[in-house]
């Protein structure tokens, strides 16, 4: 399929994707690597942060921005950088993330959860990752990401075939406290005031160490 109508095939189905699930910015009109749902979880069983979750419970469903993706994987041939790049952005997105999350909508919501092939290094923000047991939602994972790969990038089997293990998609969940207590305002301003009283006794950073 030429490049031109891949991305038009690929457009009209984030459109379409978005409507069906009633995906939220995490703040209207600012660009971030997370959409959000309120939903009632479906899946197995399973625990985090001592909180257990069962099928039925309220949750928040969290969704990448498939734009943000694509972005990354056309301006970076290597796939590695492209995931760094992106876990960067997550971390960018996460103080809006928790934010979101305290909204009302979301107060009987104890657990974010998503499935997503960016989870290197992600435990540093608070979340734990699990294999997709599911073979169905495993497999139509992969075969998306595996189209969105190919059409952004010309050595796309050659990747595919060398870091399979990077692109597999897993399970991210977080309890939605651990979020607040690492991304909300209470924190940022604890690090704030930390990077303050450091510049105040004149430390220096070093970025080379």
């Amino acid at each position: 399929m030429p490049n031109r109508a891949a991305r038009a095939v690929f457009d009209a189905w984030e459109a379409l994707f978005h409507r069906a699930l009633h995906l939220e910015e995490l703040e209207p009109g600012t660009e971030h690597l997370f959409f959000v749902a309120r939903r009632r979880y479906l899946g197995r069983t399973f625990e985090v942060d001592g909180i257990v979750v069962r099928p039925g419970d309220p949750v928040v469903e969290m969704h990448m921005n498939n734009a943000l993706i694509e972005r990354a994987l056309r301006e970076d041939t290597n796939i590695v950088r492209a995931i760094v790049r992106l876990l960067r952005q997550a971390r960018v997105s996460m103080p809006a993330l928790a934010r979101a999350v305290q909204h009302e909508k979301f107060r009987d919501a104890q657990v974010l959860y998503g499935i997503t092939m960016i989870h290197r290094g992600i435990e540093h923000f608070g979340f734990h990752t699990y294999p997709l047991r599911n073979p169905f939602v495993r497999a139509v994972t992969s075969w998306h990401l595996t189209n969105i790969l190919k059409m952004v990038n010309p050595d796309a089997d050659h990747i595919l075939q060398t870091h399979r293990d990077v692109l597999q998609p897993k399970l991210v969940v977080a309890s939605k406290q651990k979020i607040i207590e690492m991304f909300g305002e209470g924190a940022l301003s604890a690090r704030e005031g930390v990077m303050t009283d450091d510049q105040g006794r004149g430390e220096v950073v070093s970025l080379d160490s």
